[in-house]
Formats: structure tokens, C-alpha cells, sequence
């Protein structure tokens, strides 16, 4: 008979250690450990001899061994509310460049995966393996559905919220555009074109309301308050398609719309062009879709990516121990005029 003996262990590759990467380096563990975790505080030669050991050997710090061995995992974590978002992922490119350049390893992590339209469900298996690893600051990015899940997180480690107003959780600085200044350049831009009668369809939850209230502000301000006209929408195209639909019928229909979101915006354009009506259109948010040929959307770019800088540099000089209220950072956005806002249509 024919007995199968387990691989001897020189069979197995065994994966590189700490020790050895002391041992090729000529170092003490601890300072292999400390040049991983703060390598700021190892001298430049033995810096530089720890990571070539570690090149030579193939090893890698591992999150989990270093998370149940300290305080916390020694990295940042990212929580991105919806991967569909278009808006979302120049703030985390913006982010995460600025935490690599100050030597802070980054995990992202996804709170929804569901398609654009469905009822999104969170990723709690995800959220809650990110809480295992112990991040000792959190950045999250748009807002999240059921942020009880990160309330453990929140209240453990510094915390930023980039890209919304809807977060409800503690955090040390809550970064987004400067929506006041941005609708003021979309009503300068259209009053500067002839328009008076400037209709708005507002969008959902706090940014929402943020937006249709900056609009109100800024028509008020350039003595335009008795053309004020806000349709309740929300950011989606199908939503802005019908608000434009009630606007355009009625007896005064308003010469420009202005929106909360791009993807309202193109469902307004639809509608405009469906009633060869020649209404001008703003959008907000800059989206790719907005510059594609078909479109060509005059809309406002909020600067998502210095969003996210401005969200990690925040998040770096974030003090635990100050439980003061957040700081409201709000990023200049700017106009970007194309093809879809012109003096009013002769009627």
C-alpha cells in the first residue's frame, strides 16, 4: 500500500518575517517594526538598508499581525459610500495622493456596491473587517446609509467627512464645495446673459437643500427674489426630466433652469430639447457625462480632487483628543461654461 507522507516543511515556502529582515539588514527588530509604522523616525542609513532587506526578501508588513499588536493598524481608512458615484472618486484620488505623500498607508473600502437605482445595501461584512484592522483615522466620502456601522469607527479615531452634508456621525472636519459661491457664478453667468425668469430643481437631503437655498440666496442678491421658482426633484436624470416637463408648461415657463446635480441637469436638457424651447441649463457637479460632445453642459465644478486633499490634509492635523465641533472647510468651485446656457429664447 502506498502511504502519503506530508510535505517535508523545506517543501513549503515560508514567508519572510521581521527577523528576517533584522537579520539581512543588521538591525534590531524593533527598528524594522518602528520603520514600517513611522519611518520618519529611523535614521536615513537605516531606513534605507530595512527596505532594501525588505525588497531583497519579498516582505510585506502585515495589517492584521500589527493591528492585534498595537493600538491600531497604522494606516487610514477610506469608506466610499457607492463605487457609481462618478463624483465620488476624484475625492478619493485627491485624498489618497495627499496621505501617500505624507507616508500614510490608505485602505478603500466600498459601504455600497449596488447598481445606481436600487435600494443600496450596506456592505456591513466590509465595514466591519475595516474595523477589525483598527485604522487609526477614517475618511469617509459621501454619505454613507446607516452610518450606525461606523459609529464604533468614528468614535475610536479621527474622523473626516468629504463630499456631503448628510453624515451623522462625529468628525473632526466636514469638507465640501462652497455651494453659496457656486450658484452665485451660475446666476452672475445667466443674468449676465439676459435671464430673469431662472428656475431651480433642487435635489435631496441636506446638499440638496444646501443647493436650493444658495439659489434663493443668489437670486435674492442680484434683486431677482420675485422670479424665485424651485421644482422638488432629486439628483436623478429621470427626476430632472419631469421637473422640466411641469416647468416648461407652465404659462410663464422660467428662460433657464438651473440644477443640484449634473445627472438632473441632462434629464432637464432632455426635456428642453424634446420642446425645442432654447432654455438655458446649469448643472452642478462637473460629471463626465457633462462634457461629452452630446451634452456639452454648462455646469459647476466643484474641484472634487482639492476636495480630497483638502479632506486628508484635515484628517492629518486632526487632533483625537479635542472634542470640538467640526470644522466646515468649503472648496471655491467654478463655472464651466459649454454649449447649453445663451441669451433667452424669443417667445
Amino acid at each position: 500500500m502506498l502511504a502519503l507522507m506530508p510535505p517535508s516543511p523545506q517543501a513549503v515556502p515560508q514567508r519572510p518575517t521581521i527577523r528576517d529582515v533584522a537579520a539581512v539588514a543588521g538591525v534590531s527588530k524593533s527598528l524594522v517594526s518602528r520603520a514600517f509604522a513611522s519611518p520618519g523616525r529611523v535614521g536615513e542609513d537605516s531606513l534605507r538598508r530595512i527596505m532594501e532587506a525588505a525588497d531583497q526578501l519579498g516582505f510585506r508588513p502585515s495589517w492584521p499581525a500589527r493591528a492585534l499588536n498595537s493600538s491600531d493598524g497604522g494606516f487610514t481608512g477610506i469608506v466610499v459610500s457607492d463605487l457609481y458615484s462618478p463624483a465620488l472618486a476624484p475625492i478619493v484620488i485627491g485624498a489618497h495622493r495627499r496621505l501617500e505623500a505624507a507616508g500614510r498607508r490608505v485602505l478603500l473600502c466600498s459601504a455600497s456596491l449596488n447598481q445606481p437605482g436600487a435600494d443600496r445595501a450596506l456592505e456591513k461584512a466590509a465595514i466591519a473587517f475595516l474595523g477589525d484592522l483598527r485604522p487609526q483615522s477614517l475618511l469617509i466620502v459621501g454619505a454613507v446609509r446607516d452610518e450606525s456601522s461606523l459609529e464604533p469607527l468614528g468614535k475610536l479615531e479621527p474622523t473626516v467627512i468629504a463630499g456631503t452634508r448628510d453624515a451623522g456621525i462625529p468628525a473632526a472636519a466636514e469638507v465640501s464645495t462652497d455651494d453659496e459661491a457656486g450658484m452665485l457664478a451660475v446666476i452672475d453667468h445667466l443674468a449676465g446673459l439676459g435671464h430673469r425668469r431662472i428656475a431651480h430643481t433642487s435635489g435631496i437631503g441636506r446638499v440638496g437643500a444646501a443647493r436650493a437655498r444658495a439659489y434663493e440666496h443668489a437670486m435674492e442678491s442680484r434683486g431677482l427674489a420675485g422670479h424665485v421658482l424651485i421644482d422638488r426633484a432629486d439628483f436623478e436624470e429621470e427626476a430632472g426630466y419631469a421637473a422640466a416637463r411641469r416647468l416648461l408648461a407652465l404659462p410663464e415657463p422660467p428662460t433657464a433652469i438651473t440644477t443640484a446635480g449634473d445627472h438632473a441637469a441632462l434629464g432637464v436638457l432632455a426635456a428642453v430639447r424634446e420642446e425645442g424651447s432654447g432654455t438655458s441649463v446649469v448643472g452642478y457637479g462637473n460629471a463626465p457625462a457633462s462634457a461629452y460632445h452630446l451634452a456639452r453642459l454648462t455646469t459647476v465644478d466643484p474641484d472634487n480632487q482639492a476636495i480630497g486633499a483638502a479632506a486628508a490634509e484635515a484628517l492629518l492635523d486632526a487632533d483625537p483628543t479635542q472634542g470640538s465641533p467640526p470644522q466646515q472647510i468649503r472648496v471655491t468651485p467654478r463655472l464651466v461654461e459649454r454649449s447649453t446656457t445663451g441669451p433667452p429664447p424669443r417667445r
